[in-house]
């Protein structure tokens, strides 16, 4: 499995290792002259004045990977704004940003809504052109209303990626050892990648040192919403309205390539559903890398008949796992149960029901043991 036919990096992983585009071509210049004032319009309630005038631009023009991602970029969050930016949701979306964001999130295989790929993984550039790629050489170029707080949220979230960048080629070295390799050499690999998940425990646990849980919860959470029932018509796509999903860290590859290595096969309800429907919110190459790890990995297989030696490597593995899910439950509370004053099972930005989903994928984890 070569991470490199997968558009994976084996130093960022699944961000691009290459800085983002910081500005469209020139006959795009009305979307990127937008984004530095986009909070104040929020604030004035003048965004969406601002976003009908939209001259509708044609996105053909666009031609390399960067150019489309940052219009995919551009194009969802003007579309979130539009819904989420006045005192109650407007469900019709002009066609001034309706039309080219459907071409480009068609052309990109995405949903044309604010999501983890677009917010989290090409939405940002190096502070230091020099240095390298951290969260503290990186910040965001597109935020809603802006702030440190929805910044760093962003940054923190893309600081996971990072973290478990490392580990993706060990994901790869794994998957190929459970039909070639030796128990010895699978077990040396497993061993490795729990010991590597404390890394991304680490990073994780960052994202409450400069994102304070109320401030996202009123500020930045709202904008990352899905849309509401009946859906959002695309004026000048089509008078059907369509739903889609919020943006969530759920949607992230990375997780989700690590329940495939594992063979973690999620009841359902309440997380397997959702877990396979948000694969469409990543990039194509990415969702064919979770989906032909599912296919091709025989680690558990191997496991359940190999030697304690190679067992107790793969419980450790799911040890890592069932950590990383307890940190996350937390912070769910903290930044969304809590500052919600909820006495039932909120909604999470990508429409499940929050406690539900986060404690049904920990207990996956936890029943997978050997």
């Amino acid at each position: 499995m070569s991470l490199f036919h997968y558009a994976v990096d084996p130093a960022t992983g699944f961000v691009p290792s290459a800085p983002p585009l910081q500005r469209l071509p020139h006959d795009y210049a009305t979307w990127d002259a937008l984004v530095p004032e986009l909070s104040t319009l929020l604030r004035s309630r003048r965004v969406r004045h601002a976003l009908r005038t939209l001259p509708d631009l044609d996105v053909r023009a666009l031609q390399t990977q960067p150019e489309r991602e940052r219009a995919l970029l551009l194009l969802s969050v003007f579309a979130n704004a539009w819904v989420w930016g006045g005192h109650e949701p407007d469900l019709r979306l002009p066609a001034s940003v309706a039309r080219p964001l459907c071409a480009v999130a068609d052309s990109l295989g995405r949903p044309p809504i604010t999501h983890y790929a677009s917010m989290s993984m090409n939405n940002w550039r190096l502070v230091d052109a020099d240095a390298p790629l951290s969260v503290e050489n990186a910040r965001t170029q597109v935020q809603f209303l802006g702030g440190v707080d929805e910044d760093w949220f962003f940054i923190a979230s893309m600081g996971v990626e990072l973290a478990g960048a490392p580990l993706l080629a060990l994901v790869a070295a794994a998957d190929a050892a459970s039909r070639d390799g030796s128990d010895d050499e699978l077990a040396r690999i497993l061993e490795g990648f729990a010991a590597g998940m404390s890394r991304v425990h680490d990073a994780l646990r960052r994202i409450r040192e400069w994102c304070d849980p109320a401030t996202y919860f009123l500020r930045v959470r709202p904008f990352l919403s899905g849309w509401p029932d009946p859906g959002v018509v695309y004026e000048g796509v089509s008078e059907t309205p369509r739903k889609f999903l919020g943006g969530s860290a759920a949607q992230s590859s990375l997780m989700q390539s690590f329940d495939a290595l594992l063979g973690l096969s999620h009841a359902d309800a309440p997380a397997g559903m959702y877990l396979r429907a948000i694969r469409a919110y990543m990039p194509a190459r990415h969702r064919a890398f979770v989906e032909d790890l599912e296919r091709t990995s025989r680690v558990r297989e191997r496991a359940g008949l190999g030697a304690k030696a190679l067992r107790d490597a793969y419980n450790a593995a799911l040890q890592a796992m069932e950590v990383f899910r307890g940190i996350h439950m937390q912070l769910a509370h903290d930044f969304i149960i809590q500052p919600s004053g909820a006495t039932h099972d909120p909604q999470g930005t990508g429409g499940t029901a929050l406690t539900s989903f986060l404690r049904g994928a920990q207990t996956t984890v936890t029943n997978a043991k050997l």
